[in-house]
């Protein structure tokens, strides 16, 4: 009897521990499960995010207008500087006096002696343009206008061709017959006595040498 009595104290301890450890263990595997559970869920929070933000690509950046350097000012290249400046009327001189078969540089310093190479220059006695042309001595020779430079150079040259002629081709004699007319060269056999047709002489012949060493300038360049 005792021993029964014995047996059923420890059963019915070992019952009451029972109920006390069965609830203990319910709770702490609900604490685990639960623990679990809201691991998993931010585990799963987690990756939602990460695959959200690789598939919405990559992250935006805030847009930089391109600055492009404020351009430098075109660069003028210079041109290739002439040795002599082209005298005017360079062509129209050229072309006349190899149709006349007279020296262009000394053209070019009876229009520098007569007018300084104004197309437009009138002198006292009424000669005209380039070549200080008096009016009957350009109708003779067909100008048509003393001021045109290509006409008046035409006539010009044309007309010291025929004194060259005249005279020989003696240029100082055709040059005094230019400017004083022939029949006083014919009057006083040579350059007449008169200072202005002297000077006018000498300052040809001044401007022929300058025009000669310009041309040989050129052609050394050349």
């Amino acid at each position: 009897m005792r021993n029964i009595k014995f047996l059923n104290n420890i059963a019915i301890i070992v019952l009451a521990l029972s109920t006390v450890a069965i609830p203990a263990a319910i709770n702490c595997q609900q604490n685990y499960t639960l623990e679990a559970v809201s691991l998993a869920t931010d585990l799963s929070q987690m990756t939602a995010n990460i695959s959200a933000r690789n598939l919405s690509g990559p992250p935006k950046t805030a847009s930089v207008k391109a600055v492009h350097p404020q351009a430098s000012p075109a660069v003028k290249v210079a041109s290739k500087p002439k040795n002599e400046a082209t005298p005017p009327f360079e062509h129209i001189i050229n072309r006349a006096a190899a149709t006349h078969e007279v020296d262009p540089a000394l053209i070019k310093a009876i229009i520098m002696a007569e007018s300084r190479y104004n197309p437009r220059a009138v002198s006292k006695r009424g000669a005209r343009g380039l070549m200080q042309l008096m009016p009957v001595t350009a109708k003779s020779l067909g100008v048509i206008d003393s001021f045109d430079p290509e006409d008046n150079i035409n006539g010009g040259v044309m007309y010291f061709r025929r004194l060259l002629d005249r005279f020989d081709g003696d240029v100082t004699l055709a040059l005094a017959a230019y400017n004083a007319g022939s029949r006083y060269v014919r009057k006083y056999g040579g350059v007449p006595p008169f200072r202005q047709t002297r000077a006018y002489i000498h300052n040809v012949f001044k401007y022929h040498e300058q025009f000669k060493q310009e041309v040989a300038k050129i052609d050394k360049v050349a």
